[in-house]
């Protein structure tokens, strides 16, 4: 690693190499004393040396051969014998001190010619998304080596010569190519291929080019910005500026971090498909050599990742990521993105409040009277202990309540055991015989659960021959007296109309005042008979049960104990459909109580595990459980690590099984509110007065009736301030917001505002025009109401005249061919944001030319809105089968605009139609470029002034003194014909677009076209005349005029005929100035090579004299 005491040994040979290349960039090139041999021999020989000993040595050596030749006629081959040679492996050092002294022998020309392909060697190579097959890949593996092994020595010499100011504008512009190629290794490389390069890098110069290195973090505890204790010596100074060192740290930490994030993501992966083959390994006894070839190229990528990341945390002085394990991730989970993933369960939710959605939810499920409060305790069967007796009491409910949880522990630890043995198979339960042991089994154990419950205090409750009231009225055959009697059946006939908490709170509290053992019977019963369409109850039920077993446990037991025998009746009869109702009933019931606490929650656990073993038989019961007290059991203490196996076990049943659509939706919809996704908060946007003034003008007052009025508030707003304009801009370019039928009132008050601020309306038109190209860009299904209103929109601001006809055609042809390769519509035309099955685009062009198509009825604008729905219907054609709606749309809009044109059903009939439009199209232009080429001269009028006189015409006024007043410029002539030329040229250049851009694909219609007229595409012929013929159409056709040869066609015959051109006309100088061009040319490329072949004698002639061979000429 390069360090501080590293860099300040190497600082005085770099300075002293700085030196000699500053010191030659100024001065003429060395010439060392003696002789210098100009042989071709030895200077092959020196290239040769150059190319395998340019980074080996010794550098003595070469300088001395290099100094001993002269170098100058071989510049061009001693640079490619020095780029050959430094892809060499060697010691780069020794290849600088040589360049070094090449540039001190060939300067100022020859950094300058090796810098540019040493730069070329290091750009990154493009990389291809496309699959590739195994031989590719390895292909692609071998490449990326040998580029590498070739780009690391150059990338040295590179640095080294940035260091020493190799770029004539210095050490700055050298450090900054150096920061370019690193870049260039840093972006679009996904797969890290050049990480080893970065790595080479800083591990020789990341003292010269980062600066000094932070010291790395260890244990947690951060320095801060503290850098190496080694300080620089008085004469050490930076060869990089401190600017672009700074610049280099930031860009490989924020290299490091990407890569760092990367490594996590494919860590988490790799453990993702470890554990994915290890479950299939269990369920189908061995790994698919696919799979195991994909995690064992994951493995060497993330192993390469980790050890570059690494070496990169040790270069840089930063501290490596710590990398999640098995453990980890068994520990935290993974949100369900697959049906056999793991998942988070959070542990406030999405809404704090931990196991409940909201406040009010907690209240009503927590938040119960304590009868004791409101009720006399002999009323709930409570007798006081006596003092003598405390301690013996106390002792007895401390063992009870050791038993109580000993045994609940046993249930816990029997039912994780079960469902530990549970095994992931296909369903056997198709029988009936096999159901009804498993339901017996089920039965025992939650009546077992439940018979045995009690809580923290026992309370005594009354006997039967000791009555909570004594009362002197007859005893009726139930046990109750006719008084209690009646008033309990009142508290039954009010207990279905109870929709709220108060109202239970209030009849369980009457109920206490008529406990006794006959009244609680008659309550479980009734309760027990719920009816089966009334689930609406069951919460409120559920709460007026656990109010009242705090102190009368056999009110729930005995509940719970009806609920068990209930669904034991249903599990027997479980292929029976018309008790679904009942089960629905009876599983929400359940989950009620298990939330109230009253059925214990492992006991809703077995039941879930009894619905698991019978999986198909019980979806439904199991979507119902989950939605009703899944998030509680994965959210209360006591049942969440069991209850979080049991929802992942029904996970992997899902995703082994074969379902219908309807149970796939249910298992989702049950899953995803048993665990909710993450909900980020919608954030609310505050609006300050004069904002919610302004939107409540256009969301509340803006209509027909009051749009002066709107007009006038508009312009009273303070529009010079820059948060109010924004406001009002944002407001005007968003026709979504306001209602659909007030978007023609919007651009009326566009069109009215641009009198009072023409850069307003500009500004609006800009905005709109963006927000249509971005919804083509885009083409997001939940942004299409927002593209009709914004294309209606345009369409009302050309009908205010706000926008003019060229944008609106502008608009109708890029709905047609944005985002397409080919810009005509052909079949089989694909596009990621205009796809063959996607209609919207015809909707937005129906829209837009039912809100201005009308106008356009005359002239040439007329003549573009044929040829537009000819095209349109031609794009139709080339879509997949058009919906109904679309095709009444398309139908409607057709018929309004163009009742009589016939509609293009096929693809045929459009691309018949498409060509002759063409073809008329062409035969028009043709006329009219040789019309305007012949009479163009003819119309420009000869003297400015005086056309500009003719339209100033003066008013005739009375008073000559105020002649000057009264005269009026009147420039509505002009205007006329600068508005018709510009029509005619916009015409002509509009044909002449459209028939080149259909002339792309005549060839590949041809066979397709039946009735369209031929279009004229032979080739000249070539025809031989006689030389007198030539020599008349070289020469002049006569005084003053040009002969020129016409190629025509009659019928099938080609007749060619001469036409003399008058000398002053435009064809006629351009060709006399094109051969006067073209000799000019062919004259100055003599002189050149005449020039070219004398210095090359010159040089041949001084080369031999050098050698001292004397020449001696023969006179001719």
């Amino acid at each position: 690693m390069s360090t501080t005491a590293e860099y300040v040994a190497k600082f005085p040979r770099r300075k002293k190499l700085w030196e000699t290349v500053e010191k030659y960039w100024l001065e003429d090139a060395r010439r060392p004393p003696g002789s210098l041999d100009s042989s071709l021999k030895k200077h092959t020989t020196l290239l040769n040396r150059l190319k395998s000993s340019l980074l080996v040595g010794p550098a003595e050596t070469l300088i001395k051969e290099i100094d001993g030749l002269t170098l100058t006629k071989y510049l061009e081959e001693i640079v490619a014998a020095v780029v050959e040679g430094s892809n060499k492996k060697g010691d780069s050092e020794i290849a600088v001190d040589i360049i070094v002294h090449l540039h001190t022998r060939l300067t100022p020309d020859f950094l300058p010619l090796l810098l540019q392909p040493l730069l070329s060697i290091l750009s990154s190579p493009t990389t291809s998304n496309a699959p590739a097959s195994k031989d590719a890949e390895k292909d692609k593996e071998k490449e990326d080596k040998e580029r590498l092994g070739r780009q690391r020595p150059v990338l040295r010499i590179v640095a080294e010569l940035a260091m020493i100011g190799a770029w004539a504008e210095g050490q700055t512009k050298g450090a900054s190519e150096v920061g370019k190629v690193l870049k260039g290794f840093m972006t679009g490389d996904t797969q890290y291929t050049n990480l080893p390069l970065l790595t080479t890098f800083l591990k020789y110069f990341v003292r010269a080019y980062l600066g000094p290195t932070p010291i790395p973090i260890k244990n947690g505890q951060s320095n801060g910005d503290s850098a190496e204790k080694e300080q620089l010596l008085e004469d050490v100074t930076e060869l990089i500026p401190v600017e672009v060192q700074k610049k280099m740290r930031e860009l490989f930490e924020n290299y490091f971090n990407t890569a760092s994030k990367t490594l996590v993501k494919g860590q988490i992966r790799l453990l993702e498909q470890d554990r994915r083959n290890h479950e299939a390994y269990i369920k189908s006894g061995e790994i698919f050599e696919d799979r195991q070839q994909a995690y064992e190229k994951m493995t060497k990528a993330v192993e390469r990742l980790t050890t570059g990341v690494t070496t990169l945390a040790d270069l840089l002085g930063l501290q490596a990521p710590t990398l999640p394990t098995a453990a980890s991730l068994a520990k935290s989970g993974l949100q369900i993105v697959e049906s056999a993933s793991s998942f988070t369960v959070r542990e406030d939710g999405p809404i704090s409040g931990g196991i409940w959605d909201d406040e009010e939810e907690r209240r009503f499920y927590e938040d119960l009277v304590d009868l004791r409060e409101v009720v006399p305790s002999g009323l709930l069967g409570i007798k006081e202990s006596k003092p003598a007796n405390g301690n013996t009491s106390t002792t007895e409910e401390v063992i009870d309540g050791k038993e109580e949880e000993e045994k609940q522990k046993a249930d816990e630890e029997d039912l994780r055991r079960q469902l530990e043995q549970m095994e992931l198979q296909p369903d056997t339960n198709d029988q009936p015989s096999t159901s009804e042991p498993q339901a017996q089994e089920m039965s025992r154990t939650v009546s077992t659960s439940t018979s045995g419950e009690g809580n923290t205090q026992e309370p005594r409750v009354a006997e039967d021959d000791e009555p909570a009231v004594q009362d002197t009225s007859v005893i009726e055959d139930d046990g109750l007296q006719s008084g209690p009697a009646a008033r309990l059946t009142a508290l039954f006939a009010a207990l279905p109309e109870a929709n709220n908490r108060e109202v239970v709170d209030k009849l369980a509290v009457e109920f206490a005042f008529l406990n006794s053992k006959a009244a609680r019977k008659r309550l479980i019963k009734f309760i027990g008979e719920v009816p089966k369409q009334r689930t609406d109850l069951l919460p409120h039920y559920a709460r007026f049960v656990a109010t009242l077993d705090r102190y009368m446990p056999d009110i729930g037991t005995g509940v719970l104990q009806i609920l068990d025998e209930e669904m034991r009746y249903l599990q027997r009869k479980r292929l029976v459909r018309e008790l679904d109702s009942l089960r629905l009933k009876n599983v929400r019931f359940y989950g009620e109580l298990a939330k109230f606490k009253v059925a214990k929650p492992y006991t809703i656990l077995h039941v879930l595990k009894v619905f698991l073993d019978e999986f198909k038989f019980n979806i439904e019961n199991i979507s119902n459980l989950l939605e009703n007290c899944g998030r509680f059991l994965l959210r209360f203490e006591g049942t969440k690590e069991t209850a979080k196996k049991m929802v992942e076990l029904m996970r992997r049943k899902q995703g082994n099984s074969h379902l219908d659509q309807r149970h796939q939706v249910m298992l989702e919809n049950a899953f995803y509110m048993c665990n909710p996704p993450e909900r980020v908060a919608r954030e609310v946007i505050i609006l300050s007065p004069m904002q919610s003034f302004i939107q409540h003008l256009f969301h509340d007052i803006l209509m027909k009736r009051t749009l002066d009025k709107v007009l006038k508030l508009l312009r009273k707003l303070h529009w010079e301030d820059a948060e109010t304009y924004e406001f009002i801009l944002s407001s005007f370019a968003s026709p979504n917001d306001i209602k659909f039928g007030n978007i023609p009132y919007l651009a009326a008050l566009v069109y009215d505002l641009q009198r009072y601020h023409p850069e307003f309306s500009i500004a609006v038109v800009d905005q709109v025009m963006e927000d249509i190209r971005i919804g083509m860009e885009e083409n997001i299904f939940k942004h299409n109401q927002r593209r009709i209103a914004t294309i209606r929109y345009l369409g009302e601001l050309y009908m205010y005249r706000v926008v003019g006809a060229g944008v609106i055609f502008e608009t109708l042809w890029g709905l047609l061919s944005f985002g397409h390769s080919d810009p005509f519509p052909i079949p089989g035309r694909e596009s990621p944001i205009d796809a063959v099955d996607d209609f919207f685009r015809v909707r937005l062009a129906c829209t837009l030319l039912d809100t201005c198509g009308a106008c356009f009825d005359k002239g040439s604008q007329a003549r573009k809105l044929d040829q537009y729905l000819v095209m349109l219907q031609l794009y139709v054609a080339c879509k997949a089968e058009l919906p109904m709606d679309v095709d009444f749309m398309l139908t409607d809009t057709l018929d309004t605009l163009r009742p009589k044109m016939p509609h293009l059903r096929t693809f045929n009939e459009a691309a018949a139609k498409v060509d002759e439009i063409l073809a008329l199209g062409a035969g028009e232009d043709d006329e009219s470029d040789s019309e305007g080429s012949e009479e163009g001269d003819r119309n420009v009028p000869e003297d400015p002034l005086e056309s500009n006189e003719a339209e100033v015409i003066p008013a005739p006024n009375e008073n000559n003194e105020e002649e000057e007043e009264d005269n009026v410029v009147l420039i509505r002539k002009e205007e006329t014909e600068k508005h018709s030329e510009m029509d005619e040229q916009a015409q002509s250049e509009f044909d002449r677009e459209f028939a080149k851009l259909l002339a792309d694909t005549t060839d590949a219609r041809r066979d397709q076209r039946k009735n369209a007229p031929p279009v004229f595409d032979t080739a000249v012929p070539l025809i031989r005349k006689k030389h007198e013929e030539k020599e008349v159409a070289a020469g002049q056709g006569g005084e003053g005029k040009m002969q020129f040869m016409l190629l025509s066609k009659k019928g099938n015959r080609q007749q060619i005929r001469s036409l003399n051109i008058p000398m002053d006309s435009t064809i006629a100088l351009n060709s006399k100035s094109h051969q006067a061009q073209s000799n000019a040319e062919r004259e100055q490329l003599k002189r050149l090579v005449l020039q070219n072949e004398r210095r090359l004698e010159r040089a041949e002639v001084q080369d031999i004299e050098t050698r001292g061979i004397k020449l001696r000429y023969l006179p001719s």
